[in-house]
This record gives structure tokens, sequence and C-alpha cells, in this order.
């Protein structure tokens, strides 16, 4: 199970780095990211990439808590060695 987490947590990163340059290319809001004088940060609600980049960010969340969740029940609750070996 912790293989997977730990996959599908590498696989949203690359979604999120993916749309988050699909969202600034689209958008045209590089200026305004890289420090452009007098450029403004446009609005992204009509940008498409705008929903993936989002449920990415609820997902990776969502799975970040069940990482931490199970490196906290494994630590406190069966007593092996887990929290031990990720560091």
């Amino acid at each position: 199970m912790s293989r997977g987490v730990h996959v599908t947590l590498l696989v949203i990163v690359l979604g999120m780095v993916a749309s988050g340059i699909g969202m600034m290319i689209l958008s045209g809001a590089g200026p305004a990211v890289f420090g452009a004088p007098g450029a403004v940060m446009p609005d992204f609600h009509e940008v498409l990439p705008r929903r993936p980049h989002g449920l990415g960010a609820r997902l990776m969340i969502a799975l970040l808590a069940v990482h931490a969740g199970a490196a906290l029940y494994h630590h406190f609750v069966r007593r092996d060695e887990t929290l031990k070996r990720m560091w």
C-alpha cells in the first residue's frame, strides 16, 4: 500500500507541474511571475488546466494526510521501526 501511495504522490506532483506550466503559458502570466515591471497576474478562471491543478492540489493534501497518518500509526500503534527508518 505504501508503494502505491508513493507512486500516486509522484504522479500527482508531475501532474501539478504540468498543469501549472500549462496555466502559465495559456494565461500569459509569465511576465508577472518572473517580475516584469508593471505586469499583473491574469484571471485564471478561464484557463483550461485550472481544474486539474486544483484537483491535484486536493488529492495531494489528502494523500499527504494519509501518509502522515500511516507513519504515526506505525509509530504509536504497531510500535515498529518504520518511522525511524524514514529518517
